[in-house]
Order: C-alpha cells, then structure tokens, then sequence
C-alpha cells in the first residue's frame, strides 16, 4: 500500500503490473480490494493502479461534502503525482461516476474507459434498490456522534442517494471512446444507459445475459472478455 497527499487528503492507492496506465476504480462502500479478480487479470498486461477513493477504504475522508466531482480530481491529482499523462479507466459502479467526471475534466488525458453498472444522475437508480440505502443512511445520521466509523458510512450513502447529477452537455464533451457494460438485471435501466451512451461522442453498450449489478464477481470471466475486446481496438483520435 502507498499514500499520496494529494487534493487535500491522504489517498491510499497499490500499482501492479507494468505496461500501459490502466486505473481501475471501485463501487460505493468498497475499496480497491473489491476488484481483485480485476487486478489479478489485467495486470499481465497492464500498470494498474487502484485506488481507495476519498471516504473508502485506507483513504481519508477529509472535512469537505463528498460529491463525485471532488473524487475525480483526488484522481487526476494522483495521477499527476505519479507522472502519468495518458490512461484508461476500469469503473465499477460509482467507480464509473468518477470515470466519467474525469473525462468531462480532462477530456483529451482519457484514452478508454469502461464504466460497469453506471448511472450518471441519482433518479436513474431504480427504487428498490434505493429502499435499503436510505434505511442505512437514517440509521448513520443517528449514529454519527457516535463514531467516526458512521461519519465515513453516512457521506457514502448521501453520495449514493443524492448524487450524481451530471449534464448532458458535460457528457457530449467526453471524447474518448467509452464502453458501457451493464447486468440484464441491474439497478439501472437499459434505456438511461443506452442514452448516456448515445450522449457521448463514442460510446458503446453491451447488457450481459442475465447479469446484475454485480458482475465483477458474477461473471468476470464474461466481462475480461469484453473488456479485452474494448481495449484491443484502435483508440487513434478522431
């Protein structure tokens, strides 16, 4: 493990492999542990650096609001620490919110992404999953003064339940190409997905046959095959 003070904070972050940057990104309430079946593959032929995000794992929490916008530049600030110019981004998730806040910033540094199980605004979650993150995060407010530990959980799920709101406009700036990969049955709609991809400048959708919101361990096998596929094409500018 190895810490950075970037952006305020201390974000702990781990680099494995050797090749081409590749930055894989976790989902709400995770940290880079989460995506080890991830890490394990694509390290045979990537430099993959994972990264706790700010709130998660190892990673401070800090004194600001945790919004989406703000976890991206602890991102791009990492990466400029390390000297890395161009990448590509694996995100799981609200791992995928980041991604695409990262590529809005910085349009031109992006050379792929790949967002897995993504929304890009809060209304897109579909209610039932939203039932059991509002109970918890009730229960956190009450339990905050308590513990540090609730503090952490309650900024975790407000960043579920309230964010993100990302503009459609700020999506049609995202220039390089990005790949869509949702569960038949996940927490968002094809339809929202299948927009966002659209809204983009090139983007791409492929729905896993009866996949849910977790396929970084339902199906990876199925998934490192399409991501693979992704990445293999030619990513030339337009």
């Amino acid at each position: 493990m190895m810490k950075a003070y970037v952006n305020g904070i201390e974000l702990s972050y781990h680099i494995y492999g050797s090749g081409e940057p590749l930055v894989l990104l976790h989902g709400n309430g995770q940290s880079h542990g989460s995506l080890k079946r991830q890490i394990d593959f694509f390290r045979k032929n990537y430099q993959v650096i994972t990264v706790d995000s700010r709130g998660h794992g190892k990673s401070e929490l800090g004194f600001r609001p945790l919004d989406f916008q703000i976890m991206a530049l602890d991102i791009l600030c990492l990466l400029d620490f390390l000297k890395i110019n161009k990448y590509r981004v694996i995100g799981y998730s609200d791992g995928g919110i980041i991604a695409l806040e990262m590529a809005i910033y910085q349009p031109k540094r992006q050379k792929q992404m790949v967002v897995i199980g993504t929304n890009y605004d809060a209304s897109q979650i579909k209610w039932w999953a939203n039932i059991f993150t509002f109970i918890v995060y009730l229960v956190s407010i009450l339990l905050t003064p308590f513990s540090f530990f609730f503090r952490r959980i309650r900024a975790q799920m407000r960043l579920m339940i309230f964010h993100p709101h990302i503009k459609e406009e700020d999506l049609a700036r995202i220039s390089a190409p990005m790949l869509a990969v949702m569960g038949e049955y996940d927490v968002i709609s094809k339809a929202d997905v299948q927009k966002m991809v659209n809204l983009v400048q090139r983007g791409e959708m492929v729905v896993i046959h009866n996949g849910t919101h977790f396929l970084i361990r339902q199906k990876p096998r199925e998934l490192h095959k399409i991501i693979t596929s992704f990445f293999d094409k030619d990513v030339t500018q337009i």
